[in-house]
């Protein structure tokens, strides 16, 4: 089954205009960014590591976590962040978000989307593609290449732990860089 809603996604995806994104640009002026927590435990306890970073890493953006709802009590609520979380009967039987998830997640113009996954994962990419964001960026994986323009791609394909490193330190350098680069202007 999920094959063919992949399938189906993927026809939906190509059917839509692409448009070219200039990347620096979105990075310098991101206000607001989805991040997509990972859905297995284990990769969810890596993750989470990495929330302060990866939030001082857009400090002019509000971030927004979307997770597990049985997952709440790992987070720690010290920063400043929202939360939108996925119960069990906040998706269907495909595995595809009902409307008031739907809703949820996407009431909110996210200028960037990060998926944590390290494996596909049908809700958080169907979810990204419905977003409206310009950059949507996720951890490199065959079957999310449609639906994102930017891949991140560790040469340490075996360390989950050491992808998120990498991945937010390439993030923060890459604000840090954009926005001297605009004060320098």
């Amino acid at each position: 089954m999920d094959k063919l809603i992949l399938r189906i996604l993927k026809l939906n995806n190509r059917l839509k205009s692409n448009r070219v994104v200039d990347i620096c640009a979105t990075f310098a002026t991101a206000r607001s960014v989805l991040v997509f927590m990972p859905y297995q435990l284990v990769d969810f306890g890596f993750a989470r590591k990495f929330v302060p970073q990866l939030i001082s890493s857009f400090p002019h953006a509000k971030v927004n976590f979307v997770l597990r709802k049985n997952f709440e009590s790992l987070m720690d609520h010290k920063d400043n962040y929202g939360t939108i979380f996925v119960a069990d009967n906040d998706v269907n039987y495909f595995g595809l978000p009902k409307k008031n998830l739907r809703q949820r997640v996407l009431a909110t113009q996210h200028d960037i989307v990060i998926d944590l996954n390290d494996d596909f994962h049908l809700l958080s990419t169907y979810l990204c593609q419905k977003s409206k964001a310009p950059l949507k960026i996720c951890l490199d994986h065959v079957n999310r290449e449609p639906f994102y323009n930017f891949s991140f791609r560790s040469q340490l394909q075996r360390e989950l732990e050491e992808k998120y490193r990498r991945l937010v330190q390439y993030l923060k350098a890459f604000v840090v860089t954009r926005a001297a680069d605009s004060v320098s202007a």
